[in-house]
């Protein structure tokens, strides 16, 4: 979706810098809201599918612990139904995979080179 933004984006800026007649201030303005709903709406729920695809393969692999999981399902909702709503719920994405990402860290971090678990280390 991100692509897509940028390239009809692109193609506007292109279109007014070619040199033949610039677009109107109406043309421009539909372009301006077609790319805002690219980016906001339609790649908030393209993340919201990603983050419930991920969720669905650590809740059944097991690799985290389960309330990361089920906190992922939560997010996919939250943003499926309330992408509109706020700007603020698009930080929820970036927020569940810093918190995905810092555990598989740390759990890593863990584990010696061999697999095997530090001694006194806690699960």
């Amino acid at each position: 979706m991100l692509f897509a933004a940028a390239a009809f984006a692109g193609g506007l800026i292109a279109n007014a810098t070619a040199g033949s007649a610039a677009p109107g201030a109406d043309t421009l303005a539909d372009g301006r809201q077609v790319t805002g709903l690219l980016l906001h709406v339609y790649a908030m729920r393209m993340a919201a599918v990603f983050t419930m695809s991920t969720a669905t393969i650590t809740l059944r692999t097991q690799v985290v612990p389960r309330w990361i999981g089920i906190l992922g399902f939560a997010v996919a909702v939250v943003l499926l139904v309330s992408v509109g709503l706020t700007v603020w719920v698009e930080l929820l994405f970036p927020a569940w995979i810093l918190l995905l990402s810092a555990d598989i860290l740390r759990t890593g971090l863990r584990q010696s080179p061999g697999g095997e678990e530090v001694i006194g280390a806690k699960a």
